[in-house]
C-alpha cells in the first residue's frame, strides 16, 4: 500500500507541474507586444479604402477568433480533467492514511 501511495504521489505532483506550465504559457509576458500587434490591426483598418478589402479582413479576424477560443475551451477541459483525477488521488491519499493509522 505505501508503494501505490507513493506511485500516486507522484502522479499527482507530476499532474500539478503539468497545469502549472500550462498556465504559466497562457500569461501574456510581453504586453507590449500584443498592443503594438493590436495598434498595426487597427492601422490597417483604419487605411483600407475598399470596403470588400475591409470585410474579408475582419472575417479573417473572427475566424481566427473563434479558432482561439475553441483552443482554449479544448485546453480547460482537459485542466478541469486533470483537476478531477487530482482530486480523487488526493482523496485516495487522504484515505488511506487515515486507514492505515486506526
Amino acid at each position: 500500500m505505501r508503494n501505490i501511495r507513493r506511485v500516486f504521489l507522484i502522479i499527482s505532483i507530476l499532474l500539478f507541474g503539468w497545469i502549472f506550465i500550462q498556465i504559466f504559457n497562457q500569461i501574456n509576458l510581453i504586453p507590449n507586444y500584443s498592443r503594438v500587434l493590436i495598434q498595426e490591426d487597427i492601422s490597417k483598418v483604419e487605411n483600407f479604402t475598399d470596403l470588400n478589402e475591409l470585410k474579408q479582413f475582419s472575417k479573417s479576424k473572427i475566424y481566427s477568433l473563434q479558432r482561439i477560443n475553441i483552443e482554449r475551451s479544448d485546453l480547460a477541459h482537459k485542466q478541469l480533467f486533470i483537476i478531477f483525477i487530482l482530486i480523487g488521488i488526493q482523496l485516495f491519499l487522504y484515505i488511506s492514511k487515515n486507514n492505515s493509522k486506526t
